[in-house]
């Protein structure tokens, strides 16, 4: 710990600390554009100018004297607080003149070619350049040359520049050229947080902008440009125009998109989702979030499930709770109890989670379950945290981080490049790590990642490659030494040994494709526990930890998530058309309707997004995260906590679980649940895995961020849904790129584009999974096909 004084405050702050966030501990404020969390400081902006100096010692090893007390040599010019480090016995000063004048002069000449967009700009009201133009801008001795007249407020006389407004970077990013005031932020953000340097500076001088070579941002995690740009020149497209930023009603959640539990802010308006930005949750995301996390939200709003419906006259019908009720009463009239099933969502929450857990108990039904559940339990693998992950020798991936897990790429990272969160300060997070620098060195020893497609992450390791799906265990056999290594992974592999023997701290990565072969992840097992390594899954559920470790999966000869068998079933989601077609009555819990619903169903309960639910839930690395509900108009949905509830009355049997209060208490009085960002690491027995879980086939379902119903507006232009493979399969198959064919998925047939691909394994088709179902291999059932 070092000493500083800031102005007339003196405060110890770590080694190291940078000026800016000395000044900010000591309680005091400076200006800045160009400084971000979590970003390189570059002292660009020259914003946070501040007066900086330190006391000198004589040659007789004493202190300086003036008047008595240490004299401060005063560095001859001022200097960005960003970028300068603290020493000890240092003195800032930020409230002379000389500090004042130049701040202002630096506001000023930001402000010199900005366009006065504020009353229709969407960043008004959360604009830093209004906040600094307010607290910074104006110093009227500075600009008042004549104490009897007026200060000169503005000493623009000439006509501002004019360029292009409405600049397309992508579906999802507007930049307005106008507005951007060059602080590179969203330049470094590509560079530093994904790797994906598609952004920089074009032309010089006035004529400088910011602009992509390539066509729109080839990137998951664009997005995030919105949130730290100062101004208002990059903007979200799916928001844009939906409402001033003081008319938001705001909540800050937790995203279930995927397993890693990123916080974010939902933001509604009249009852509508209309955004969705980043929180900051240094455990987790930092407070960076994906793009399907930001995104891929417009589905909300459209065709909601808003009353119950009942089948009347073979028509599903507008009803009232209590006529759902009586349906459903009379629907399971004559049903043995342990003839109902109970199947939730991959995202419920551990509250209704321990609902369904009870009310089968109850019943003493075996069919339980939830979507997304993998054939190997992730509760069989002593789970890592992030800080685990970054403070490893060694990191070994199998799967497509980027996709499966994003947040776990942006922290693989942070991890290649050696770099750990800085330490809080009074302010909270640093913003101006000085540890952070542009174009740091990959330490690319530090990572080894084999997968089944190809993913970004893969340019970050040692040793990576392509295997066809299902080489896993094959892969797995090589490293613990029981058997050859896969042909053209024998040099990769050799290293990756190499590598395991010398490190003393390991993580490994699993995927969705491991976790859905018995046989790979049991090796998988074997492997963490003879190097010692914590475990990190990538499940397809959100909540696939927390769900598991509560014992929701099927008892003794009852039915998985992905089988038909019970004569009534309860589903929190839309099951596959064979299930539906072998249950006798049928009670969906669903948010949107559709048309197998319509088809289907006795009985569908309005259900409630994720948005909108209150409760817990339990990410990849064992860590309890809260979710509240957001401002959204959602008619009479309700959770499955009470959609169970329901259900228990219709059948008569008593559940200590009628509301999500009761259910949280129980969960902290029965199964000692932590407080929120704490690990929970519960014990749990599992279930057998056969090698009848695993499912073969040559139709590889690779993981993807995005979600079926997310493809809609914005995002069902970027997201392409085709069906790919090399060019020596598709001559195999006879197909050809562009030929469109059908294709039976587990969830129903579509109509697919072909397209080749390089160097994908020969002999597999592949198709995004856009869901529940990624990692497993179904057989491909090509309906028909021909050129288009």
């Amino acid at each position: 710990m070092v000493r500083v004084t800031v102005n007339d405050r003196t405060v110890e702050v770590p080694g190291g600390t940078s000026v800016m966030d000395a000044i900010f501990h000591a309680g005091y404020d400076v200006p800045l554009f160009c400084a971000e969390k979590h970003l390189s400081p570059i002292g660009a902006c020259r914003m946070c100018l501040v007066k900086t100096g330190s006391p000198r010692k004589g040659p007789d090893g004493q202190f300086i004297l003036e008047n008595g007390q240490p004299k401060i040599f005063w560095m001859p010019k001022l200097s960005a607080a960003c970028i300068t480090a603290v020493s000890d016995g240092m003195v800032i000063d930020t409230l002379s003149d000389e500090v004042k004048h130049a701040q202002s002069g630096m506001v000023e000449l930001t402000l010199f070619n900005h366009p006065l967009d504020c009353p229709t700009c969407d960043k008004g009201g959360a604009c830093e350049l209004q906040d600094r133009s307010y607290e910074y801008g104006l110093v009227e001795k500075f600009y008042q040359p004549d104490p009897m007249e007026l200060p000169l407020y503005t000493r623009f006389e000439m006509t501002r520049r004019h360029v292009d407004k409405h600049h397309t970077l992508s579906p999802f990013i507007v930049l307005d050229r106008e507005r951007c005031i060059h602080c590179k932020r969203c330049v470094r953000y590509f560079e530093e947080i994904p790797g994906d340097e598609v952004l920089d500076f074009i032309e010089r001088g006035v004529h400088t902008f910011i602009n992509s070579e390539d066509d729109g941002l080839p990137s998951n995690f664009t997005g995030n440009i919105v949130d730290i740009c100062p101004v208002g020149a990059l903007l979200d497209q799916t928001a844009r125009f939906r409402a001033r930023n003081w008319e938001y009603d705001s909540t800050e959640t937790t995203s279930m998109d995927d397993a890693c539990g990123a916080a974010i802010t939902v933001d509604a308006r009249s009852g509508l989702l209309e955004r969705i930005r980043a929180a900051e949750r240094r455990e987790v995301n930092e407070v960076w979030i994906s793009d399907a996390a930001r995104f891929g939200h417009q589905w909300v709003n459209e065709n909601r499930v808003c009353t119950p419906l009942v089948r009347r006259d073979g028509k599903l019908v507008e009803a009232t709770w209590d006529e759902a009720l009586k349906a459903i009463r009379q629907g399971l009239d004559g049903v043995a109890p342990a003839d109902v099933g109970v199947y939730l969502a991959g995202n419920s929450t551990l509250e209704e989670g321990l609902a369904a857990l009870e009310l089968t108990a109850a019943l003493g039904t075996a069919h339980r379950d939830f979507q997304g559940r993998t054939a190997y339990p992730t509760t069989g693998f002593a789970p890592a945290s992030f800080e685990e992950l970054l403070d490893a020798e060694f990191v070994l991936v199998l799967g497509e981080p980027t996709e499966e897990a994003p947040t776990l790429h942006l922290r693989l990272s942070e991890y290649i490049r050696g770099l750990k969160p800085a330490a809080k300060l009074n302010h909270g997070t640093p913003f101006a790590d000085l540890n952070i620098k542009e174009r740091m060195p990959r330490l690319n020893h530090k990572l080894a990642l084999f997968s089944a497609y190809p993913t970004p992450t893969a340019r970050w390791a040692g040793a990576s490659a392509v295997h066809a799906p299902g080489a896993e265990a094959a892969l797995l056999a090589a490293l613990l030494g029981e058997a050859e290594a896969p042909a053209g992974l024998g040099e990769p592999l050799a290293w990756v040994k190499a590598r395991l023997a010398a490190s003393q701290r390991v993580v490994l990565v699993l995927g969705a494709g491991v976790l859905n072969q018995p046989e790979a992840a049991i090796k998988a097992r074997q492997l963490a526990e003879r190097s010692g390594a914590r475990v990190m899954c990538m499940t397809p559920a959100a909540n696939a930890r927390g769900l598991e470790a509560l014992g929701l999966f099927p008892g003794k000869g009852g039915a998985g998530w992905t089988e038909a068998g019970p004569r009534a079933v309860y589903y929190a989601y839309l099951p596959t058309e064979a299930q539906l077609k072998a249950a006798a009555f049928r009670i969906l819990h669903l948010t949107h309707r559709h048309p197998l619903a319509e088809k289907y169903a006795d009985v569908v309960l309005p259900n409630q997004t994720a948005y909108e639910k209150r409760g817990h839930t339990l990410n990849l690395e064992g860590r309890v995260l809260p979710l509240e509900p957001a401002g959204i108009n959602n008619g009479e949905a309700d959770g499955a906590v009470a959609a169970l509830g329901l259900l228990a009355e219709a059948l008569g049997v008593k559940t200590p679980v009628r509301l999500v209060r009761q259910a949280t208490r129980l969960l902290v009085e029965k199964h000692k649940l932590p407080a929120a960002l704490e690990r929970w690491l519960p014990k749990s027995t599992g279930w057998t895995a056969t090698e009848a879980d695993a499912t073969t086939g040559t139709l590889y379902l690779r993981p993807t961020m995005w979600r079926r119903e997310q493809r809609v507006g914005a995002v069902a232009r970027v997201v392409e849904i085709k069906l790919e493979m090399s060019p020596a399969t598709a001559r195999s198959q006879g197909l050809a790129d562009g030929y469109l064919v059908e294709l039976a998925l587990p969830e129903g047939v579509e109509r697919l584009e072909v397209k080749t691909v390089a160097g994908l394994p020969d002999g597999v088709m592949y198709v995004p999974a856009l869901g529940a179902w990624a990692g497993r291999r179904v057989e491909a059932k090509i309906l028909v096909g021909g050129e288009a």
